[in-house]
């Protein structure tokens, strides 16, 4: 049950006092008319042919019209026909007809009872089970002055409205019912549905979308504080951003100066330390921005050919010279999201694969639903108790990642968000044969079939 969603619970609910109902009701009425052989409500009806026959019995021919008109009722049928009709017998009847003669008291008298389908359905003895919706019970008596008395009778036992059996409506009105409060259900409970979509969006990007207010007033309510927090919250990101954005702008003017100054000064040890200074400065502002705008950008809704991306950061690398390989980039990959956050997520990871590997390995894979990049390094890799901690901001694994490889250890940090951002994953695994892999999986936008 922890798995089910309030709309299964409570349909599961509804569903199941239904049923409890019905088997109830069942047990009630099994339990009604046991002792009967099988045949609750049959007794009166027995009874009641059997005073019939015997009060024509007892009648002058000319009055036994008469007594047929009086005896003719809703459900009860009675005439007198001369030849015996052919009947047949109903095997589970067999106890009802000897009791009709022992009401009789006439152990060797012909009598028949069998259950018969409607006028509809021919008025035929009863062989196929939904031949009993509207069945009727037929019983033929012989009488003692000659003739049959033939009758056709609905009691308990075939109960209709409308034609149709009253346990039959029972059982169409209840499951009615359920219907009707499984949608009165799902129509509660969607507010909630829709509720649990925004927070888990917002919890990947920060970005504001108001969730209409509506459904009970504590569900409006709940809706109304979430949507303030989200508000709230996107404002603390967008205002740290912005300071963020601030800083970096200005310490590039002041980093952009001393290089200038710099270059007015003679080549020498201090001013090669210095200019390393201003580039590692300069990397730890682009990361602490880059990480900032992740943190906040949502993934874009524009379909995005992967494979393009990849091949293109590839390229440029390959011509500066360095070691790296790229394969399965010659068709299009298409996915959702942004081309510079895609960009972004690939360069963060060839560059961690250079610097700490010596060699990236680029590959894309895809199956139905993902696409996936892979990043392969050739390097010391990654203990597993620590490969959850590198996605944490400016941690540093300092046996291997130490500061002279540059960085500020938000490389990784950065693509978990962007990743998270398109609604995708990000793993670290180990290579065959030693080094370093790292898995990004993303969904596939499948194109638009051809009519």
């Amino acid at each position: 049950m922890g798995r089910i969603r309030i709309a299964s619970r409570l349909a599961l609910i509804v569903v199941g006092a239904v049923v409890l109902v019905q088997m109830l009701l069942a047990a009630t009425y099994f339990i009604d008319n046991r002792g009967t052989s099988g045949m609750p409500r049959i007794e009166p009806l027995v009874e009641q042919m059997a005073a019939l026959a015997l009060l024509l019995d007892r009648l002058p021919e000319a009055e036994r019209p008469l007594a047929l008109r009086a005896a003719t009722a809703v459900g009860f049928v009675p005439r007198i026909v001369r030849e015996q009709p052919v009947e047949a017998h109903t095997a589970m009847l067999r106890g009802a007809e000897q009791r009709l003669r022992n009401s009789l008291q006439a152990p060797d008298r012909y009598v028949a009872l069998s259950i018969i389908s409607n006028e509809q359905r021919g008025g035929q003895p009863v062989r196929r089970l939904r031949d009993l919706v509207g069945a009727q019970l037929h019983g033929v008596i012989a009488l003692t002055s000659g003739g049959y008395l033939d009758v056709e009778a609905r009691g308990g036992l075939t109960l209709r409205l409308y034609g149709v059996p009253i346990g039959l409506l029972a059982g169409i009105l209840g499951f009615v019912v359920a219907l009707a409060a499984l949608i009165a259900v799902r129509h509660e409970t969607k507010p909630l549905s829709d509720l649990a979509a925004a927070v888990d969006r917002f919890g990947t990007a920060i970005e504001a979308r108001p969730v209409p207010e509506r459904g009970a007033p504590d569900v409006r309510t709940l809706i109304r504080a979430v949507n303030a927090m989200q508000l709230r919250i996107a404002e603390l990101i967008r205002g740290r951003t912005l300071v963020l954005g601030a800083i970096s702008h200005d310490l590039r003017t002041y980093v952009t100066r001393l290089r200038l100054r710099l270059e007015l000064m003679p080549d020498s040890e201090q001013r090669q330390k210095v200019t390393a200074d201003l580039d590692a400065m300069q990397a730890l502002m682009d990361d602490a921005l880059a990480f900032a705008r992740a943190s906040f950008n949502g993934g874009s809704e524009e379909a995005v050919d992967l494979a393009r991306i990849v091949k293109a950061e590839c390229d440029s690398r390959a011509a500066q010279g360095l070691s790296i390989t790229c394969t399965g980039t010659e068709g299009p990959l298409m996915v959702q999201g942004s081309p510079a956050g895609l960009a972004r997520i690939t360069a963060n990871l060839v560059d961690n694969a250079l610097a700490y590997g010596r060699v990236a390995e680029v590959s894309l894979h895809a199956d139905k639903d993902n696409a996936e990049l892979w990043v392969e390094d050739r390097g010391p890799g990654i203990p597993p108790n620590e490969r959850g901690q590198v996605f944490e901001p400016f941690f540093r694994l300092e046996a291997s990642r130490n500061r002279e490889r540059g960085g500020a250890g938000l490389g990784l940090t950065i693509v978990r968000q962007i990743v998270e951002s398109h609604r995708g994953t990000v793993k670290i695994e180990d290579r065959p044969g030693g080094g370093l892999r790292l898995r990004v999986a993303l969904p596939r936008v499948r194109p638009p079939e051809r009519s």
